[in-house]
This record gives C-alpha cells, sequence and structure tokens, in this order.
C-alpha cells in the first residue's frame, strides 16, 4: 500500500501566512497519515524565527511521523549560481529532515545544457541520502513525461526521478497512455489532489487556489490510480491539496478530510 503523506505547502509561508508547522505535525498525525513533507519556504520561516531544524525533527518523531520530501525546494533558472545556491540549501535541509526526496521545478527547457545542470545539482544533493524529484508543471518548459524524463535519466535514475501530481498530469498535454507507458522506476513519488471545474484560463491561480480532496473534483482519479499501481507503484504519495478556501480553516478538519479522502483511492 502507498505512503500517505501530508503536504503542508497549502499553509505555506509562500502564501504570505503563518505556516505554524508545530501545528500541521500535529493535525497530520491526529489525521493518521504516517508522513508529512515539509515545504522550504515554511523551514525557512521557521529558521528566522530563530528555531532549529532539529528541535522541528524532533518534534515529527515525537508524532510518529516520517518525512517525505523537501516541497518546493528551490528551482532550476538561468542562473547557474542561483540554481547550485538553492541545491546546496536543500541538501542541508534534507540532511537535517532525513527526507528521501528534493521536490523542484524547472524554469528552463531540457537542452543539454540545462540537463547538465540539473544533473549538477543532482550530484550535490546525492550526500544526504536524497534524490532530486523533477515535477513536470503544465505552465512550465518541463510541462510533460516526455520532458521531465529527459532530466532524469540524463542525471541517472540513482539520484532522480519524477513527481507524478495528479493535478498537473490531468490539466497538462499527457494522456492516460503517456501515464501508463512511463517505468515505474522513472518515479519517484505522487502527489495527489482534485480539481474545481476551471473558473478561467489562469492555470497558476487553479492549482495554487482550487484545488479540492481526492473524489469532491472533476479528475477521473480511480483511471489514475489504477495507471500507477498496474505499473507495480506503491511508494510516497504526497497530498498536495491547494485551497484558498481552506487556507484560513480549522487546520485538524482539513487534514482529516484530506487523509479520509485520500485513503479510499490507495488502499
Amino acid at each position: 500500500m502507498a505512503a500517505l503523506s501530508f503536504n503542508t505547502f497549502n499553509r505555506s509561508a509562500w502564501h504570505g501566512v503563518d505556516p505554524d508547522l508545530p501545528g500541521q505535525i500535529r493535525a497530520a498525525a491526529d489525521a493518521g497519515f504516517p508522513l508529512i513533507g515539509p515545504d522550504r519556504f515554511s523551514l525557512d520561516a521557521w529558521e528566522a524565527a530563530g528555531n532549529r531544524l532539529e528541535a522541528l525533527t524532533a518534534l515529527m518523531r515525537s508524532a510518529g511521523l516520517g518525512c517525505s520530501e523537501i516541497a518546493a525546494a528551490f528551482d532550476l533558472v538561468e542562473s547557474r549560481e542561483q540554481t547550485l545556491g538553492g541545491a546546496r540549501h536543500a541538501r542541508r535541509l534534507a540532511e537535517a529532515l532525513g527526507a528521501p526526496f528534493i521536490q523542484m521545478n524547472s524554469h528552463l527547457p531540457p537542452t543539454s545544457a540545462a540537463c547538465e545542470l540539473f544533473a549538477e545539482c543532482a550530484r550535490i544533493v546525492q550526500p544526504s541520502g536524497a534524490k532530486l524529484a523533477i515535477e513536470y508543471l503544465p505552465f512550465t518548459p518541463i510541462n510533460s513525461i516526455a520532458t521531465a524524463r529527459t532530466l532524469v535519466e540524463h542525471a541517472g535514475l540513482e539520484r532522480a526521478g519524477i513527481v507524478v501530481d495528479s493535478w498537473h498530469h490531468e490539466r497538462g498535454p499527457d494522456t492516460l497512455a503517456d501515464l501508463e507507458a512511463l517505468p515505474v522506476d522513472r518515479i519517484a513519488y505522487v502527489q495527489f489532489d482534485d480539481a474545481l471545474p476551471a473558473i478561467g484560463p489562469d492555470l497558476v491561480h487553479e492549482t495554487v487556489h482550487r484545488r479540492t480532496f481526492p473524489g469532491t473534483g472533476e479528475f477521473d482519479l480511480l483511471a489514475f490510480c489504477r495507471a500507477l499501481r498496474a505499473k507495480g507503484f506503491d511508494g510516497i504519495v504526497s497530498v498536495e491539496i491547494l485551497s484558498a478556501e481552506w487556507r484560513a480553516g480549522d487546520l485538524g478538519e482539513f487534514a482529516r478530510r484530506a487523509f479520509a479522502s485520500s485513503a479510499q483511492f490507495w488502499r
């Protein structure tokens, strides 16, 4: 059975809200999640407030939670110095929290230069024991399984894998057949969520503010899960429900609904 993780990005400091990482840890554990995936922006806010990462790791362990990933860790950008600095920072976070994956995105197309920069980042983080996990997004140059595979296969499967997010997959150019054809050893982990019917063409707004609990939106998540199970996927499923409606709502109820709605698909 896949291991469900509570992704903290809905209440990330990136949104300009108090991420309350201790509260999210308690809510995730109480809801039944065995794992939690803290995001880089909230971890940076935690340290900026004078707290130590070791204290956060202790809170996670005392709650019975492991760390699934460092979410939104850094981006592949034109500046080599900025990109490599992001990779080094992500490695430190992964080492402190024991994260097996460092999730990142790319603003560069999969040229030979970008592939080599990605591979260099993968080599930087490898000593932490974590693998780079590249997420394909329909509004970035890495917008499909094929473009993500170009980066991952250049870096080597021992160092990198692909994040398959149900939202980005459903809203992107790929079909179910493309997902079915993806070898399971290319997958780092899955992000899981559903979507309300779009109210406009702005995909960034839709993905950041209008996701919903699995089974309550318009995606065919049964087919999505069936395709992953058929290839033998039984890894980490990071539940990432980004919802403006729930961002200021009851955290405990949000976590409980996130777990219950997702678990029915992965039991």
